[in-house]
């Protein structure tokens, strides 16, 4: 049985809590591994949504009124709420609509710090707007941009590509920015 939207609101409000306190306690050097890896993230991610609005991406996404966007309720990893928190952009969720973080014009993320399946998909529509070097340009970005998000997961708990409403659920208390 899914959880209610007051369920994942309530955990989503303690998962934000704590990982903003862990963020207080972590050592320099780790702060410094962070920031660099998230800078990485944002110019990737601004390169990949470059590709996506040359294909007239969002006309597309106006068109069918953004249907993918109903399937990313739990998409929001560890990497993209510490890129959030970090840079204070970090919009209110709300667990009533299909994705929490879906507005009446779209996401309310910036693109720095949007998920990675949700910078990384693009429909059938897009895709063929975008020519072969594009998509190849694309692809490579998209590799690139995995990498990243991996090197988070090998290096905490608390990160998965799964998300984190997911990931907290086998956690036991641990915390999420717990070197493994």
């Amino acid at each position: 049985m899914a959880p209610l939207p007051s369920e994942n609101h309530q955990r989503w409000q303690r998962i934000v809590l704590s990982v903003r306190k862990e963020i207080m306690a972590l050592s320099s050097e780790e702060r410094q591994w962070i920031d660099q890896q998230l800078s990485l993230i944002g110019t990737l991610q601004t390169e990949i949504h470059d590709l996506f609005l040359s294909a007239q991406g969002a006309d597309a996404c106006a068109q069918c009124q953004g249907s993918c966007c109903e399937l990313g309720h739990n998409h929001m990893t560890l990497a993209n709420l510490l890129a959030a928190i970090l840079q204070d952009k970090l919009p209110a969720a709300h667990f009533d609509r299909t994705c929490p973080f879906l507005g009446d014009n779209g996401c309310t993320l910036d693109i720095a710090v949007r998920p990675y399946n949700c910078i990384t998909f693009i429909c059938e529509d897009v895709e063929q707007a975008l020519s072969v070097e594009e998509q190849n340009r694309f692809y490579r970005l998209e590799q690139q941009l995995r990498s990243l998000y991996i090197a988070f997961d090998e290096r905490y708990l608390g990160s998965s590509l799964q998300g984190l409403l997911i990931r907290s659920q086998s956690m036991a208390g641990s915390l999420f920015l717990a070197r493994r």
